[in-house]
């Protein structure tokens, strides 16, 4: 099996304990970063993952590195810095583990990613490069990324892209919708929530109903038009929608009652892209030819992924195993 390529953040996250006996709230550090985490999902899964982004030379980005390491991730082209520490995520935890995040995050380790740091050999027996829009809120990491995008379209291998939307970290919603208009042509294979729909619609003044499947079709039509021959819309606990130019489904979530969403997200992208690499679809017109009922095999099986993380606390922590999602 190759490799795929994850291009992007890793951080801590503090994310709050159950209240203690005496009612107190205590919070706990958990490795994780949405790019981050993808990689580990899909290693968990028995695929072949490396890492790309920059970590700190201090305590936590030392046991980031080793979280990386245990979990069979490819960590060779892994540049360190000691110019900014590990960044740093404090998160709340709402009903139905729904989260909030504020961030520590002025010129840590991985805004510092340089195009430079892409070492070329980190494409080499790579299938695709997965990468997320965290590293596009600020100057050095947004042109590393895009560089990184750009590089793997030259190459001819399929470029992969989760919204994953954290507009605190954007002088405005102006810009990240600027952003994100210059990666959709630049991908193969797109994936966004509801929550994160308006950023790429400019018809769109606010967050997409999860009910509303004709409005997610006008979307996703809508980003195909633009480039990717795969689009998938996550729609919380109605589940998932995806879509190429031939055929669309709709996937129900699994019938659960989620304690933390952290790393939901990222466990259903490790799970497509393992998917993928594993039934050997790595080109663009792989993607284009999935018939409704590869793409409800896809979708079925990254839902259970995204069900099972979100059952648990934590980010790379909560991520399933091959025979945890095959028991399911």
């Amino acid at each position: 099996m190759k490799y795929a390529l994850f291009v992007g953040e890793m951080l801590i996250d503090f994310i709050p304990n159950p209240a203690a006996l005496d009612g107190s709230l205590t919070y706990q550090p958990h490795p994780g970063g949405a790019v981050a985490n993808a990689a580990v999902a899909l290693a968990r899964l028995g695929g072949s993952a490396r890492f790309l982004g920059k970590l700190g030379e201090d305590g936590f980005g030392r046991l980031l590195l080793r979280v990386l390491d245990a979990n069979r991730v490819d960590t060779r082209f892994v540049p360190t810095t000691i110019q900014g520490n590990t960044t740093l995520a404090l998160v709340t935890l709402q009903e139905q583990g729904q989260r909030e995040f504020t961030f520590y995050r002025q010129q840590t380790a991985d805004t510092l990613l340089e195009t430079r740091d892409l070492d070329a050999r980190a494409w080499e027996d790579v299938a695709f490069c997965h990468a997320g829009s965290v590293l596009l809120a600020s100057e050095p990491a947004r042109s590393a990324t895009l560089a990184a995008l750009d590089e793997t379209r030259r190459l001819g291998l399929l470029a992969s892209f989760d919204v994953n939307a954290r507009p605190l970290l954007w002088a405005s919603e102006t810009e990240l919708r600027v952003e994100l208009s210059q990666v959709v042509a630049r991908v193969d294979l797109l994936k966004l929530s509801v929550e994160e729909a308006h950023y790429l619609d400019a018809t769109s003044s606010g967050p997409l109903d999860p009910a509303d499947l004709p409005g997610l079709r006008v979307l996703a039509a809508k980003l195909l038009a633009q480039g990717p021959e795969l689009v998938i819309i996550t729609r919380g606990s109605l589940g998932a929608f995806l879509m190429n130019r031939q055929s669309s489904v709709e996937i129900a979530a699994l019938p659960i009652q989620p304690v933390d969403t952290t790393g939901a997200g990222d466990a259903f992208m490790g799970a497509i892209l393992y998917q993928l690499l594993a039934r050997e679809h790595t080109t663009a017109a792989h993607l284009a030819a999935l018939d409704a009922e590869e793409l409800r095999a896809l979708g079925v099986f990254a839902n259970t992924a995204a069900g099972l993380s979100s059952m648990r606390y934590g980010g790379i922590a909560s991520l399933p195993s091959l025979t945890e999602i095959e028991q399911a």
